[in-house]
């Protein structure tokens, strides 16, 4: 090569994480992707597809939408008859009687659908093609947790930091506590004498 010639530098990237990435930066794309009829976004719990429509559809009336476990299907008038513009399995179930619709007129009509089950989508029509699970970011905020996992990981993060501070973990402290009321019953070996926690964990390890 000579010293006139420049080398073009070298895109790591594919053009499927490239084209992820601009699906990422955009609220209605996030973790999913635009097709040629719609647009659509997830979370770990729900879908929202935004369908395209022409700018002459203004009303409720002029779109029909059926959701059912697993299939989608969209009419809107067109020539004042109707017409369907997609008719589809859906790759996975859904909670139809909590999924709903709304018309933004002339621009789309919104499908917020509800996932049975708690997994991310790779496409929303089964002959769609499909995202890369790889390029998208599947983290789980603590809204999308249910009371139990959330109280599960505020007890993580709590035995983290007593463990850190040399402190007793929850479970140990309610092993503690059990103890503790047991100390000085009767039988006992150790009634009348001063609580010892150091004597309680030595026992717990020993169990």
């Amino acid at each position: 090569m000579s010293s006139n010639e420049v080398q073009n530098p070298v895109n790591d990237e594919s053009d499927e994480v490239l084209e992820q990435k601009y699906f990422q930066s955009r609220p209605e794309t996030y973790n999913g992707a635009e097709r040629d009829l719609y647009l659509w976004t997830q979370t770990i719990n729900d879908i929202d597809v935004r369908v395209k429509i022409p700018k002459t559809i203004k009303k409720g009336k002029e779109v029909k939408v059926n959701l059912t476990k697993q299939h989608i299907k969209v009419d809107i008038i067109e020539s004042n008859t109707f017409k369907t513009i997609i008719d589809s399995d859906l790759p996975w179930a859904i909670r139809a009687e909590d999924s709903t619709w709304s018309l933004v007129p002339g621009e789309y009509i919104l499908i917020s659908m509800e996932k049975a089950l708690e997994r991310w989508w790779e496409n929303v029509l089964v002959d769609e093609k499909k995202i890369n699970l790889k390029n998208i970011q599947p983290e789980k905020s603590m809204e999308d947790l249910g009371q139990e996992e959330q109280m599960k990981i505020h007890q993580m993060m709590y035995d983290q930091r007593q463990k850190a501070m040399g402190l007793p973990t929850s479970e140990e402290q309610k092993y503690q506590d059990i103890m503790k009321q047991a100390w000085n019953v009767e039988g006992s070996p150790f009634k009348g004498q001063p609580f010892d926690p150091s004597i309680v964990e030595s026992m717990r390890k020993a169990e």
